[in-house]
């Protein structure tokens, strides 16, 4: 199982897109644990990572006073509620990595897409992003 990166899903902004990248890399790690401790072990980092993520575009929105940061955050939020939930299948042996692997690439391809691509727009012409 693997979530593949392509340059395609760049949104223009590199720190955000390298973190993106690094993402990828974190759920991948995970996807490819081969016992519970190691999967327990990426998701943990894969949270860790998730919430530097967060943070950052949390930061850079309210820098430039996003619009849309309130649904933007919401998203956040849910999505760490939904990795939180996977820590908790680890710990009962519940786990479906093919669920997971289903969910995180949808999830994260389209916050890419939408979500975070309308912010860097955001970023880049504020005037014409409104």
């Amino acid at each position: 199982m693997h979530i593949e990166w392509k340059d395609s899903y760049k949104i223009g902004n590199d720190e955000i897109d390298a973190q993106h990248q690094e993402w990828f890399r974190k759920i991948n790690n995970f996807l490819e644990a081969t016992d519970i401790e190691s999967m327990a072990r990426c998701e943990a980092q894969m949270y860790q990572y998730t919430r530097v993520h967060f943070k950052h575009e949390e930061t850079l929105m309210r820098a430039v006073n996003y619009p849309e940061f309130h649904e933007h955050i919401q998203k956040h939020h849910e999505m760490l509620a939904h990795i939180n939930t996977m820590s908790a299948q680890i710990a009962d042996f519940t786990i479906d990595r093919s669920k997971w692997r289903t969910f995180l690439s949808e999830w994260l391809l389209d916050h890419i897409a939408k979500t975070d691509s309308k912010l860097a727009a955001y970023v880049d012409h504020p005037e014409t992003s409104r």
